[in-house]
Formats: C-alpha cells, structure tokens, sequence
C-alpha cells in the first residue's frame, strides 16, 4: 500500500502547475519572496510536512504560507483526534498536520492560506470556515481580461464597477487594519508622522514626501476563484472569525461545473448553482481584536494565484520578465496588500507606535513556504520531498513511529528465526565419567554417536584444521591421524556397544593423544 501510494505521487512529476517560492515563471511566487527578503526577514521552505512546525523555535515571529495545495497527502495511517486509526481522505493535509498548524497558531504563529479548488479543506474547517471548491463568477472582474480574473476589495462592504474599472466612491478601507484601535495595523499608528525613509522600517511602501502615508484601501485580483463558507457553531478554540472581503451581491457559483449558471429561486436539479454574496477573505484570531501584538491568526483567501508573478508583479510581467505576456495585467493591490500583511504579521512589537522611528521586522522573523504539497518538475526533487515526507512521518506521527517499531520488530524477529542454531558445543569431560553405574545414571554412555562426535572434533583440533578441511579427508589419512585400531574400528563401524564397553571407549579417547 505505501509503495503505491508513493508511486501515485511520482506520477504527477513534470505537471508544471507552479505556485512556488523558488521558481522563476509567471505563476511563482519569487517576486513576492525576494520583496520579503529585501524587508529583512529570513525566507525558508518546507518540504517534508508540517509537522515540523512543532519545532519552531519562535512561533509569534513567524509566518507560514499555503498557496495552491496541488495535490493530496499520501494516505498513511494515523491517530485522529478521537484517538481512532484512520486513514486521510482527499483533503492535502493529514490530522496529525493539521494539528500542528493549529499548535502554531495557538502558539502565536501566523498563516496565510491562499486556495481555491485545491486540498486545503481539512486546515479549514480546522478553523471552522469550508472552501466551496467550485468556480465563482462575480459581476466585479475585469473586463479587458475575461471573467475568470475577479477583483477582491479587502473592506467589510464590496466594491462596484464603473463602467469597466472599479468605481472609486464604492472603494473604502481594510475594516481592521484601518481603525486606530488595538487591531490597528502598525503603520496606520504611524500614519503622518515625517521621517527619513531609512527609518520607515515595515511600513517603507507607504513613505512618501518626507512622511508616512498609509492607505489601507485594496484592490487584489484574482483568478478562477471559490467561495469561503462560515460553518456555523464551529468549536474551534479561537476568540474571533472576521469576513474581510465579500463579492457582489450577483455573483454566481457553478455548482456542477459544466461551465453553465443555472440559477433560481431555490436550488434544484433544474437550477443547481447558487447566486447571491460570498466571503472572499476571512480571518480567524485567537484575540477578539486580531491585534499583531499577541498574533495568533490564521487568513485564508478564495484563491490560490493572488502571489503569483504574473499578478504580483503586473508590471515585470507586462515587460517580459517572466516570458511572453499574453495580455497585460491592470494595476492592482496585490503587492501592497501582501508586504501589509508580512508587516501586520512579522512586526517587531517592543513599544509600538511610540518609538520616533517605524519599527522593524522582528530579529528572529521568518517567512515559511509550503513547498510540501507542490508538484516537482524533476523525478530527483520529487523523490526527496516523499522521502523527506516519510522521514518526518514516521517520526513525528505516534501511530507511525508504533508501525516503525513494529516492522523492525518483526524483521529481526525475521532474522532470527532464519538463522541457524548453533551445534552445541561440547567437550570430551562432558562424557567422561568416574566408576560404573546403571544406563540410567550414564545416561550419556549410551549415546554412541555422540561420543563420536566429540572424538573426531578432538581430532580436527589437535590436528589444527577447519571443518571443512576435516570433512573433505579421506577416510585412510583420517585412520592414520587416530593411529589406535580400537578407536578406528570405533569410528568407520556402526554397531551397538555395552555400557561396560562404552566406557572403555571413552576412557581410551581420554588418553588419546597424550602419547
């Protein structure tokens, strides 16, 4: 079963879906990691499993980013939360894993899941919110591309079209990062105040003029998006879930995706997709005010490409940068909203807002990205992902690390049952005894071919040679080696002896060779 479902993955090698930190072509995401390093935070990627977000050393300081999870988990048994042995299910993450980003958050940590028909469910719903995983089309998208591409306002209320573009007077802020509160973003604390821009810290996008300006207001585009439900009476554990951008109220979901919206009054066979309003972007906190101060967040959005290249950095991908653009990208938000957020996440939190200067990233910040669940274009880095993947399982997972224990119990068990048990070993006094006595007593008297046994191993010792050397003599040499006719005779004849003659054999093999 593990060998097939490793072959499974291998099979996917060279589906060139992109998504990753550490590539260069327009659906990666180096643009936005190298703008991350230029902020100077540590960037580091994940292979193996999240499982390893135990070992973070500093949670508060950290943020792990999901983005388009290609490709489900191997389905390898484990312990779910009831204790019961269960296998995954099509849903990227196992319990174990999804565990442990709850640990991290709980810890501090923040997470930013960007997905869309993809398998991040389980994490979800782990937070008490479900991706639809079907195509949602909104009235709000742009025009000059096609209705695939869909603009995300991050405000409480959704934006409006003019025309062809947004219409300004339906644009307003973020609803938390905009109100100077305790979830206020850092640098709305230091909005206006004069500075040089070497002293900027996090908030350097917003430096203009001699001053900090800062404009909480984004249009983020998106492409072939879903939709986020709110599961109702989730338990999560968590202080506060917070819709942070929503579509129009005409957008439409293709229920069955035969690439047709057939909607009504109610849902039925007849009009199986659904229209209405939909969350786009929902944050969930362990505080009630989301403040970066005590972290703990996780954010996930209705798409897994808003990071891409192609989407981050419109103007290197109209330029050519990441290949022949087929049409170009409008301006957008998607930059400044994401350096926001590293900055809302990552901030240095001694004293905010009162310092002259805009802090910095904290010293120990880091940036994680999950590469674990993105489909190698190589067969070499695809089998070290699954074998890093399987190292950290069958440690870090207990009804892994019992398995492991059992098939290498079981193997030795294999081995030592396969091998042989020695002869026994035995030595001329074992048959050599003193004075006479019933067969009952000398039990061993009346064991012959024994006594042959240890006599002619006393010939091949005295006579300095291996078993197989002994083995492979002829039988006159070996009758000139014993050199006693009463013992040859012993030796090359089978017949019975008496007790009585029994033990003058033996006490004739006690003298032998000591003349």
């Amino acid at each position: 079963m593990l060998l097939s479902t490793v072959v499974s993955q291998v099979i996917n090698i060279g589906n060139n879906e992109g998504q990753s930190a550490y590539g260069d072509d327009w659906n990666d995401m180096s643009a936005f990691r190298q703008d991350v390093k230029d902020m100077g935070i540590d960037t580091k990627s994940l292979v193996s499993s999240p499982l390893l977000l135990a070992d973070i050393e500093d949670p508060a300081n950290t943020t792990f980013i999901i983005a388009g999870v290609e490709r489900d988990t191997l389905s390898l048994p484990q312990f779910s939360s009831d204790g019961f042995l269960t296998f995954a299910a099509e849903d990227g993450y196992t319990p174990a894993e999804v565990d442990a980003i709850k640990e991290f958050v709980f810890a501090g940590g923040d997470v930013l899941v960007m997905d869309d028909f993809g398998y991040s469910s389980s994490i979800a719903e782990a937070f008490g919110v479900r991706f639809k995983g079907v195509q949602l089309y909104d009235t709000v998208y742009v025009t000059e591309l096609d209705y695939n591409f869909v603009w995300m306002c991050v405000q409480e209320s959704p934006c409006g079209m003019d025309g062809t573009s947004i219409d300004p007077e339906t644009v307003e802020n973020h609803s938390r990062w905009s109100i100077q509160d305790n979830g206020a973003h850092i640098c709305k604390l230091y909005d206006g105040r004069f500075m040089a821009k070497s002293d900027s810290g996090v908030c350097e996008q917003h430096w203009k003029d001699g001053q900090i300006q800062f404009n909480s207001s984004y249009q983020v585009l998106l492409n072939n998006i879903t939709g986020i439900d709110i599961i109702p009476n989730a338990k999560t554990g968590m202080g506060a879930t917070e819709i942070r951008a929503l579509t129009s109220p005409e957008a439409t979901i293709d229920v069955n995706g035969d690439g047709e919206i057939w909607v009504g009054s109610e849902q039925t066979s007849e009009t199986p997709d659904l229209w209405g309003q939909f969350n786009l972007s929902i944050e969930v906190c362990i505080s009630q005010d989301c403040n970066f101060v005590q972290g703990g967040r996780i954010t996930f959005i209705a798409d897994g490409s808003a990071l891409t290249n192609a989407l981050y950095d419109y103007e290197g991908y109209n330029n050519g940068d990441y290949g022949k653009a087929d049409k170009p990208i409008p301006r957008n938000d998607n930059r400044k909203w994401a350096l926001d957020y590293i900055a809302d996440s990552l901030v240095d939190t001694d004293e905010p807002g009162v310092s002259e200067d805009v802090p910095e990233p904290a010293p120990n910040a880091m940036v994680i990205f999950d590469e674990s669940r993105h489909i190698q274009p190589s067969i070499a880095s695809e089998s070290y992902n699954t074998v890093y993947f399987l190292l950290v399982y069958f440690t870090g997972e207990g009804l892994a690390m019992l398995l492991l224990f059992l098939i290498l119990f079981i193997a030795f068990e294999g081995v030592l049952l396969k091998k042989k048990d020695p002869e026994p070993w035995r030595h001329v006094f074992s048959i050599i005894y003193y004075g006479f006595g019933d067969a009952n007593r000398y039990t061993y008297y009346a064991k012959s071919n024994k006594i042959k046994q240890v006599f002619l191993s006393k010939v091949r010792n005295q006579n300095g040679l291996t078993r197989e050397e002994f083995d492979s003599l002829p039988a006159r040499e070996l009758q000139s080696m014993i050199n006693d006719p009463v013992l040859v005779k012993f030796v090359f004849e089978n017949r019975n002896y008496s007790l009585e003659q029994t033990v003058a054999i033996v006490k004739r093999i006690k003298v032998w060779g000591r003349t």
